[in-house]
């Protein structure tokens, strides 16, 4: 099973999650972040050995706030962490890590977790918003991250309003960052004449009534609204999913929501949705991008391997070696697993068998493949179905839940994905030869 690790580096903290394959969270860790670049730069290294332990993973990805030349991995300019400009992140952590290093905007890392794990089966075109110390904005059009030149969709920096007295930490009069994250929510709060420490205080002030909260929340959605219309026209999104902070106060989206109806769109349609993986899904994302050709990102079937294990007890054949899946699709199959970049077919087999079932495995023969798209629930997989050997102790580990030797005249009634048709297949060659 493939890992990698996720790093989200944020204003306030850093969150640090190894993850496998579908975007499954393994181990987290959080961190306050510091004010200073060696301090944070330390903090990166720490947080990320820690997380990593034993563990072998296939990369490590970065989500950061700012504009990020993703290829060189060197921020050229964050507005809200000034201590990471121009820092060359990619040069620093090669020097600790061997493991492929991929670096990403946070908010391209948040669009891509939420539409891997969330809304990959509903929509092709999604718009992400973070709201939060600042705005980020992600977006994926069939399927595929829209990443220009480099620095494509910071929607925080579009203009809604040029006559606007408030400059943006970008230079630029007006931003939809400067005037409706969550530093122009606690402005307009103060101005208005409410002493809140925080947006979380001011929220709940207004959950309770509390009018001029509730006029600070009503006054910043009007923003909102000028951000989304702004949004759909330009990208005509089947949905728009919002995350960060600001998006847990649900006056503020109801409020966008209904102020968005006064203004002409190319569609009144797009699903303005809330985020469904929290303060998590920037790591989550950067760690997804971090898996050579993430499938989820790339119109690419997944490459698999399948391993029908004979299993040989004092020399006389006792059956076949089926595991059951601890995630889902829930139920027994045959080992099996996705093949790792650079890895061969015979040795992603010989792992997944040692991972799955603790054989080592001996004879090992390319049996048929398998490529029937609906053939895996999750998503088009490719299989190379193997044939081999094996004696031993049967020791269930990695994803399967347990592991056992079954007559080939008495398997389960319902095996996963087309593992029933593969045994059939295989049982008719075996009696021909």
């Amino acid at each position: 099973m493939a890992k990698a690790i996720g790093v989200d580096l944020g204003g306030t903290k850093a969150i640090f999650v190894l993850v496998d394959e579908y975007g499954r969270i393994l181990k987290k860790k959080k961190y306050a972040t510091p004010k200073e670049k060696k301090e944070i730069l330390r903090m990166l290294v720490k947080g990320i050995k820690e997380i990593k332990g034993k563990e072998k993973v296939a990369g490590i990805g970065l989500g950061l706030a700012g504009f990020l030349d993703s290829k060189r991995g060197i921020m050229r300019f964050s507005p809200n962490i000034p201590a990471i400009n121009n820092v060359n992140f990619k040069k620093y952590l090669k020097k600790y890590f061997k493991e492929k290093l991929v670096f990403e905007n946070d908010a391209n890392a948040f669009v891509v977790a939420e539409y891997a794990a969330s809304y990959k089966k509903k929509y092709k075109n999604v718009v992400g918003i973070t709201l939060g110390t600042g705005i980020g904005g992600g977006v994926i059009v069939e399927g595929i991250l829209v990443k220009g030149r480099g620095y494509a969709t910071e929607l925080g920096h579009m203009i809604v309003d040029f006559s606007s007295g408030d400059v943006c930490a970008c230079g630029n009069p007006g931003c939809f960052e400067e005037l409706t994250d969550g530093k122009a929510l606690l402005r307009k709060a103060r101005k208005l004449g409410l002493n809140v420490k925080n947006n979380i205080e001011l929220a709940e002030l207004a959950r309770k009534g509390n009018k001029v909260a509730k006029r600070a929340i009503e006054e910043i959605a009007e923003y909102l609204a000028l951000g989304l219309v702004n949004i759909i026209n330009i990208f005509d999104p089947e949905a728009i999913v919002i995350g960060g902070g600001l998006a847990n106060i649900e006056l503020l989206i109801e409020e966008a929501k209904k102020k968005l109806k006064k203004y002409r769109v190319v569609r009144k349609n797009p699903n303005i949705l809330k985020a469904k993986l929290g303060d998590d899904a920037p790591a989550v994302g950067a760690a997804l991008l971090a898996l050579e050709d993430f499938i989820r990102m790339k119109k690419t079937p997944l490459v698999t391997v399948d391993i029908i294990i004979e299993y040989y007890k004092r020399g006389k054949f006792q059956g076949i070696v089926l595991v059951k899946r601890k995630f889902e699709p829930k139920g027994w199959a045959l080992p099996g697993g996705i093949v790792e970049y650079n890895e061969t077919l015979e040795k992603a087999a010989k792992r997944e068998a040692l991972e799955e079932t603790g054989l080592k495995i001996r004879a090992l023969k390319q049996f048929r493949a398998y490529s029937n798209p609906k053939r895996d629930p999750r998503g088009h997989a490719i299989t190379m179905v193997f044939t081999a050997k094996a004696s031993g102790r049967l020791n269930a580990s990695s994803d399967a839940a347990s592991v056992k030797v079954f007559n080939i005249k008495r398997l389960p009634k319902k095996l996963c994905f087309d593992h029933a048709k593969i045994i059939a297949d295989w049982l008719k060659h075996r009696e021909r030869e």
